[in-house]
């Protein structure tokens, strides 16, 4: 019986080798700086971690938007990302300035950093065509 344990127990090791020298999951957004108003942006995900098998593996990223969650991806066991490093985008319609904010979990150390970013409204110059609200006078003041 000693021995079955032993063994059993040298299997687990084998197969979680990997995650030995894991880290905790982390994460970075990629986002335009600016956009107009209305404008339909995709909002990028990067996360990696070191080992991503049944063992130890992210469980969880997830986006928020202005303070709300937006979007989150959930992992598990069975449902493993694609690989160490892996992308999930987002698609939102940019109605004002707003601050990103993501995170991505690994199940066993937790997250490596909380990734931040801002989108900011593309300033038009009053009489352009993409600023309806403006005179058509041709004047040089922006919006």
């Amino acid at each position: 019986m000693k021995k079955i344990m032993l063994a059993a127990a040298g299997v687990l090791l084998f197969l979680d080798a990997g995650s030995a020298l894991a880290d905790k999951s982390a994460v970075r957004l990629e986002v335009p700086a600016n956009a107009g108003q209305g404008e339909k942006i995709t909002i990028t995900l990067f996360a990696r971690h070191s080992a991503n098998n049944f063992l130890h593996y992210t469980k969880r990223l997830n986006l928020t938007i202005n303070g709300q969650e937006a979007a989150s991806w959930e992992f598990s066991a069975m449902n493993l990302p694609e690989s160490a490093e892996f992308s999930r985008s987002f698609e939102y319609v940019l109605t004002g300035p707003i601050t990103l904010e993501s995170s991505a979990i690994c199940n066993v150390h937790g997250s490596a950093n909380t990734a931040t970013a801002t989108v900011g409204l593309r300033l038009t110059v009053c009489g352009s065509a993409e600023s309806p609200w403006c005179s058509s006078s041709g004047s040089s003041i922006l919006c």
